[in-house]
């Protein structure tokens, strides 16, 4: 049977979610709890996209074959048993054998988290930046992005994605107190993109750029050798759509 399952992890001690040799990823983990538990069966969990080390997921959704008269519910109890501490399997469900949690997802969303006053328990899940924050001038260039566009010069450069044309679908920032959180929903993303995006957009705020600067990433116009990436830290995988 075809499983669907979702997944919450706190990505600090891990290298991304892709299983990886000699280091730990959450991929990885799991599969060792799947193979504990089926020592026979040669599991191949699918996740709906790749975390990059350090960054946390809220909603990661994984597919995975299983056996047919497996007991679904003990097997996900025993998982959570076992499994790093650090993950969570929150729900699964059945879902039809053409399911596939990577090539059936429709839309990604992103969560990035800034906090603007030192607490010890968000260092490790929220990107501290002590100045004051322009929040007006980040929904601007929030703004700027709904749409669709070649995203070459806000991602890390991979030569094997030839295509780099993303449509966003949500753009913007909100602030409470002394916390901002960025909300960003697209069909696809690129290596680094968000933390690129919330990076430069920071700069933004700070006066250190122009928001023509900006616009400039976006249509791939800009002279700027590298635009600014924000740390792994704050960045949280939160939705993931199916049709």
């Amino acid at each position: 049977m075809n499983v669907k399952f979702t997944i919450e992890y706190k990505g600090t001690n891990f290298h991304g979610w892709q299983t990886q040799q000699n280091v730990i990823t959450v991929q990885g983990e799991l599969n060792k709890a799947f193979k504990i538990l089926l020592p026979d069966v040669d599991c191949n969990i699918i996740g709906s996209g790749r975390t990059d080390a350090g960054v946390h997921a809220k909603n990661q959704i994984a597919s995975v074959k299983l056996p047919n008269n497996l007991n679904i519910h003990k097997f996900f109890k025993s998982v959570n048993g076992i499994i790093n501490n650090d993950i969570y399997v929150k729900n699964y469900q059945k879902e039809s054998d053409k399911f596939n949690a990577r090539f059936s997802a429709t839309q990604r969303s992103y969560n990035y988290h800034i906090h603007t006053k030192y607490s010890p328990f968000k260092k490790e899940t929220s990107w501290l930046i002590k100045y004051d924050i322009d929040i007006n001038k980040l929904n601007e260039c929030a703004d700027l992005l709904i749409g669709e566009h070649n995203f070459t010069s806000l991602s890390k450069n991979n030569i094997e994605v030839k295509n780099k044309v993303c449509v966003i679908h949500e753009s913007f920032w909100q602030q409470s107190k002394n916390d901002l959180i960025y909300t960003i929903k697209a069909n696809r993303f690129l290596h680094h993109m968000v933390r690129f995006i919330v990076g430069t957009s920071i700069e933004v705020s700070k006066s250190n750029l122009l928001l023509e600067d900006f616009m400039k990433l976006i249509n791939n116009k800009s002279t700027m050798s590298h635009p600014i990436c924000a740390p792994a830290c704050g960045l949280y995988l939160s939705e993931i759509s199916y049709d």
